[in-house]
């Protein structure tokens, strides 16, 4: 089972989501604004992205000073907007908030080192350095967000 279907099943959607349980894992994905769905999908398609950019078979040219940014992206967006002044304080926001921008500095390094033609070093970083274990973070950190604002609209 994927993140995706942990998410719905987490909130009553048994990887599926039918009826009932859908209009409560539409309101749970959608954070004070945010398409959790969509910003973990985000996330994961910049593996694919990277991989791209490395073989050079991708027509995107990456700017690692804009990659860097946390705040460009859907959730970056959320977390310095919305987000962050709604769960200004909360321990898992914070926590997702510096995941968030690690991430982005991760990939920034990996194309700094696929532009100055550090190929190997570049995939090596990609694929068993800390880009991996920043992208989990942030999809179970997402997912657990997600969770959360499930359980309190149960409760309240």
């Amino acid at each position: 089972m994927g993140i995706l279907d942990t998410i719905r099943t987490g909130l009553g959607g048994h990887g599926k989501s039918t009826g009932a349980a859908k209009a409560k894992t539409s309101a749970a994905e959608a954070i004070a604004g945010l398409d959790t769905m969509g910003a973990i999908e985000a996330h994961i398609r910049w593996k694919v992205r990277l991989e791209a950019y490395l073989s050079g078979n991708g027509s995107e040219k990456l700017d690692p000073a804009q990659v860097e940014k946390d705040n460009q992206c859907v959730l970056g967006k959320w977390i310095h907007g919305a987000g962050g002044g709604q769960y200004h304080g909360s321990p898992m926001v914070t926590e997702l908030t510096e995941t968030h921008a690690a991430f982005h500095r991760c990939v920034a390094e990996i194309v700094r080192k696929a532009d100055r033609g550090e190929i190997i070093e570049a995939t090596d970083s990609l694929h068993n350095g800390e880009y991996s274990k920043l992208s989990y973070r942030i999809k179970t950190q997402l997912a657990r967000l997600c969770l959360a604002a499930g359980k309190a609209q149960a409760s309240g």
